[in-house]
């Protein structure tokens, strides 16, 4: 077997200025009717276009997101992210005192890493940072870059005023597998090492285990070594997801870099990915149960605690989200759940939250359960199922 790549430099390869192409964005903000319940966002923001760390398994290379030049090569930088931010965030300049959804808003995700490495040059996270603290708004950040270290004080700044988290995503814990998947990311243990040195200096920290990958980082032996050394570096929480594999582009990349690698999981993959790309129920259930039980026994909540998002959601909102993590959390556990329905019902009727209780789906099912939750949540601001489930009762 071959010795797998290593990363170009400690905090991600640089494309060089070759790769990188500087554009004036319309707009930045991407805004949902709804807050996000993985992420607890209302809104967040992609300052580049395209990233350089080049994860083999990435679905900003999937057609349906138009990034173009080649993905993992080529990056656009919207060099004027900054004035657009404070343009559609500020209050005083939007036609509705804050207007849009509450929460977070989320530095990351999307189809570029806000910390890949042409960052250190352009230093529009940085800036980003800055405006959210003048403006008194929480920030969640994603990233896989050890280069979020640089704004430690920023992030501590945001927190202690009005909320910060910083999330790393993850494949695994195991440096040389997630060199050959994540060619241009620093190392698993360096990622691990700050979420540590993080949580000492008092910020909230999560793990997103997104995606695990088939056969591969998904086993019980790989996904026992992620979550111990998350339990270790002391996160607060850990979400799992698997594998998305959309037709085209990402598809083919993937099983290219697999089949360099371990070609009999080629085909096995190729074989367990229909044509839409959504991973099969029975393999997702399978592997949603042994993250559960492993979650579980570490006494790792598996959704973000309500305590990291207390007083940034209205009553709906809130009431919303804590729906959407019971019926998550039991599902997960291979249970069924009354919840999944009124959670939309809510999201979609705020108001509701105030009574205190649903009578009917649209569909007319009860809905006795989700009713009691929100005459808890109504009187005492809490959900104890909830934090029964996260481990936090």
């Amino acid at each position: 077997m071959t010795t797998a790549p290593r990363c170009g430099s400690p905090d991600g390869r640089d494309p060089g200025s070759a790769g990188l192409r500087e554009v004036r964005a319309g707009s930045l903000l991407r805004k949902g009717s709804r807050v996000d319940s993985w992420f607890l966002a209302g809104c967040g923001l992609n300052l580049y276009r395209g990233c350089a760390h080049d994860c083999a398994y990435c679905d900003g290379r999937a057609e349906k997101y138009a990034v173009q030049g080649e993905f993992g090569r080529q990056v656009e930088v919207k060099v004027n992210a900054p004035e657009l931010l404070r343009r559609e965030l500020e209050p005083r300049r939007r036609r509705v005192a804050g207007a849009g959804p509450g929460g977070y808003v989320l530095l990351g995700g999307g189809v570029g890493d806000s910390y890949q490495p042409a960052e250190r040059r352009y230093r529009l996270a940085r800036a980003s940072l800055e405006l959210l603290l003048e403006l008194g708004r929480p920030v969640h950040v994603l990233t896989k870059s050890i280069l979020a270290e640089r704004d430690l004080d920023l992030l501590l700044a945001i927190q202690a005023r009005s909320r910060a988290i910083l999330s790393m995503s993850f494949s695994c814990a195991d440096d040389e597998l997630a060199a050959r998947f994540e060619p241009g990311v620093p190392a698993p243990s360096a990622r691990f090492a700050l979420l540590e040195r993080c949580r000492k200096a008092g910020l909230p920290t999560g793990l997103y285990l997104m995606p695990a990958l088939p056969f591969l980082t998904d086993t019980g032996e790989m996904l026992g070594r992620t979550l111990r050394r998350a339990a270790e570096a002391g996160v607060d929480f850990v979400v799992f997801g698997g594998l998305t594999l959309k037709p085209g582009r990402q598809k083919e990349h993937y099983l290219a870099v697999l089949a360099a690698f371990r070609p009999e999981l080629a085909e096995r993959t190729r074989r367990l990915y229909p044509e839409r790309g959504q991973i099969p129920g029975g393999y997702s259930r399978q592997i949603l149960a042994r993250f559960s039980a492993l979650a579980d026994e570490l006494r790792l909540p598996a959704r973000m605690p309500p305590a990291l998002y207390e007083g940034l959601l209205s009553a709906g909102e809130r009431a919303a989200v804590v729906l959407e993590h019971l019926h998550y959390l039991l599902e997960q556990r291979g249970g069924s759940s009354p919840y999944g329905g009124a959670a939309r019902l809510v999201a979609a009727r705020p108001e509701l939250a105030e009574g205190g209780q649903l009578d009917l789906f649209p569909s007319g099912g009860s809905t006795a359960e989700a009713g009691r939750v929100l005459e808890e949540l109504r009187k005492t601001g809490r959900c104890l199922l909830l934090e029964k489930l996260l481990g936090r009762a």
